[in-house]
């Protein structure tokens, strides 16, 4: 499904983003970007048990169309 991938392939990118910065700008730990990498976790952990977003299950044992 690409809506669940490119969200959450955005998601990541923008945790990737935000990490980078605080690792460069170690002044910035005490700011809101820290707080904003743990949205960003929630929102990914979200979109991924989100129904909308969720990949359709496959089966263990995949239907054959025999007849017996």
């Amino acid at each position: 499904m690409q809506t669940q991938a490119s969200i959450l392939r955005q998601l990541q990118f923008a945790y990737e983003l935000v990490a980078d910065i605080l690792a460069q700008a170690f002044q910035l730990y005490d700011c809101h970007l820290d707080q904003a990498l743990l949205v960003l976790v929630l929102a990914m952990k979200r979109a991924q048990r989100s129904p909308k977003f969720r990949r359709p299950r496959q089966s263990a044992y995949p239907v054959q169309d025999t007849l017996f």
